[in-house]
């Protein structure tokens, strides 16, 4: 690309003379802050990619991959679809779920929550199981759990309630602990000699469990598929249907796939995905991502103007030797290449070394980990996703920037006249 000539007049330049060592104080200022900046891009991209994929892992143990749902109301006849669902390929688990408001009532208060149906699948079971806390039997949770009760007489007698799996955040904020009894309060009202009275149900709490994710801890809680259809007078119909797939970046070809099998939207059921379930969310990290890069970009297009300093200093030092190039036959463009070439050799050292540091910076960030406060971010150390794209695209991007920078300076060197350059020499 660069002939033999124009390497050595440009690599010349850049070497240090005695008299020429601000020049060069002032290149190695530029190289360095090329660097910094792609440093902080590198690490803040592998950060915030590291929270992306924290936050996607979360709602995805939190959630299904893909959720099948009758339009306008509940799943009544759902056995049929399930098979159905089950033979799709791609699917590894499918398994009934019912999904109701409430509110939750105890001696020290009352707030509304989301009631989940969990099914005796071995799926949601496991799921249940990795955020349970230790201690926590999720199989517990189809067995009525037993409770002493004191009679007005002052006797005590057990009775046996439906379990129930309350979220960390909502266990704090009422003060429950196992074994203690709450009050459920379903949207709908039974009739009575009294009139109206609110349907209501005594639950027992079988143990909490911490997903990382506070507003699912502090309205969401768990119990089993049975006791949720009785206590909402569902009968046999359940909300609909959850599905785990093998591999997750196929989930929305696999929902395709499980809407065509059901018979497709004349079915009168729809299918979702994870990546639709959380559309906006995604969106807004993308957005988010993008912005930080391209304002971070700046830091790059600022420690380049450095570069400019350089090369114009470099041009006002070599007007002689630019004149006598030129007297030799030396062309403008050949000139305009040589300090092209300059500019962009000290941009490629600066992202080069820049590179090299981001990732070293990320891998010690990620070995060596930055505590945070738990409860806020629901994590105890700042992820770390090393991203080789995200540092390719930094890298080509400095690179083009401080290529561009050196534009200018160069052009002029280009269009300096032997006359005028040795006029007083």
């Amino acid at each position: 690309m660069f002939s033999r000539f124009e390497r050595y007049i440009a690599f010349r330049y850049l070497r240090s003379k005695r008299k020429e060592f601000f020049i060069s104080i002032i290149t190695v200022i530029s190289v360095l802050g090329v660097a910094i900046s792609v440093v902080v891009l590198d690490i803040t991209l592998a950060v915030m990619t590291g929270f992306e994929r924290e936050l996607q892992a979360k709602l995805v143990d939190a959630n299904a991959h893909i959720v099948v749902r009758r339009y306008g109301g509940d799943l009544v006849e759902y056995r049929e679809p399930l098979a159905i669902v089950r033979g799709v390929a791609g699917v590894r688990a499918a398994y009934p779920f019912t999904y109701n408001q409430a509110m939750i009532s105890s001696e020290h208060g009352a707030r509304g929550i989301l009631v989940r149906g969990v099914s005796e699948d071995q799926e949601p079971l496991e799921k249940l199981r990795k955020f349970a806390a230790p201690g926590v039997e999720v199989e517990d949770l189809f067995a009525p759990a037993e409770s002493v009760i004191a009679r007005p007489d002052g006797s005590e007698d057990t009775v046996k309630f439906p379990p129930i799996i309350v979220g960390e955040a909502l266990r704090e904020r009422m003060s429950l602990d196992r074994g203690d009894l709450v009050t459920l309060f379903a949207p709908s009202f039974t009739a009575s000699p009294q009139g109206l009275t609110p349907k209501l149900r005594r639950f027992a709490v079988l143990g909490h469990y911490r997903s990382g994710l506070v507003e699912y801890e502090s309205g969401l809680a768990y119990t089993s598929l049975a006791d949720a259809q009785h206590f909402f007078g569902m009968g046999n119909a359940v909300t609909g249907i959850e599905v785990s797939v093998g591999d997750l970046f196929r989930a929305p070809q696999i929902a395709q796939a499980i809407l065509e099998a059901l018979g497709g939207p004349r079915s009168g059921l729809y299918v979702t995905d994870w990546t639709e379930q959380n559309k906006p969310l995604w969106d807004a990290i993308r957005l988010e991502k993008r912005v930080y890069f391209i304002v971070l970009l700046l830091l790059t297009l600022v420690a380049s103007f450095s570069i400019v300093s350089t090369l114009v200093m470099v041009v006002m030092e070599k007007t002689k030797d630019i004149a006598i190039l030129k007297s030799m036959g030396a062309s403008d463009f050949t000139v305009l290449r040589i300090f092209l070439l300059q500019g962009a050799t000290i941009g490629a050292v600066g992202v080069v070394l820049g590179t090299i540091m981001g990732y070293l910076g990320c891998i010690a960030l990620r070995e060596y980990g930055f505590k945070i406060d738990e409860r806020v971010f629901s994590l105890d150390t700042v992820p770390v996703e090393i991203v080789p794209e995200n540092m390719l695209t930094v890298a080509a991007a400095a690179l083009l920037i401080t290529a561009l920078t050196g534009l200018y300076p160069a052009y002029r060197a280009s269009k300096l006249r032997p006359a005028d350059a040795l006029r007083f020499e």
